[in-house]
């Protein structure tokens, strides 16, 4: 029988730490496509999952069942790579570009994928992460909310801008080409 994320919270709380496994099992893949998102960088992203599961069990007794678990999860990996930006911008901005000069990746096979990627890249943090959160990971608005610490209205205004500056930052790549600025 499938035990749910809030039984497997409980065990590990008694002590059973396979059970933070199987947890970090299920949600691994979510907590790394949000990092990757936020950060457009398979390492850093690999980097901060990591972090947030260890956040997550340092902070395990914290979860609130009545909330889904992988929400939980990704308002804490969302915090970390917040803390990450804010404390260590300017070395990440020359670590991008360094990894951008010595290695290259493969581009998605979709052009208007890669384009939209590229947009998505050059949002600020605070539009980014809500438009992930809700298109990408399939958060409604209220979860949103509280994985951000944010009001109802606060997260519908960044969806609502960060669209549209999305859209502008599409069309701009379009007439533009594709290159970099």
């Amino acid at each position: 029988m499938e035990r749910n994320d809030t039984d497997l919270v409980a065990l590990c709380l008694a002590g059973h730490r396979e059970a933070f496994a199987e947890l970090v099992d299920r949600h691994q893949q979510a907590v790394f496509n949000l990092a990757y998102r936020m950060t457009g960088s398979h390492q850093d992203a690999a980097d901060l999952a990591q972090e947030a599961f260890i956040r997550a069990y340092q902070k395990l007794y914290s979860y609130k069942p009545e909330y889904p678990f992988k929400n939980w999860m990704l308002g804490i990996c969302a915090n970390q790579t917040r803390n990450r930006f804010r404390s260590e911008a300017r070395r990440r901005a020359l670590e991008t570009q360094h990894m951008e000069e010595s290695v290259t990746e493969p581009e998605p096979q979709d052009p208007r994928q890669a384009l939209l990627e590229q947009a998505l890249q050059r949002l600020p943090e605070q539009a980014r992460v809500p438009l992930v959160l809700k298109y990408m990971e399939g958060l409604s608005m209220e979860e949103i909310a509280r994985s951000l610490h944010l009001g109802l209205s606060a997260v519908k205004m960044r969806l609502l801008r960060g669209r549209e500056e999305l859209l502008r930052l599409v069309h701009q790549l379009q007439l533009d080409g594709g290159r970099e600025s």
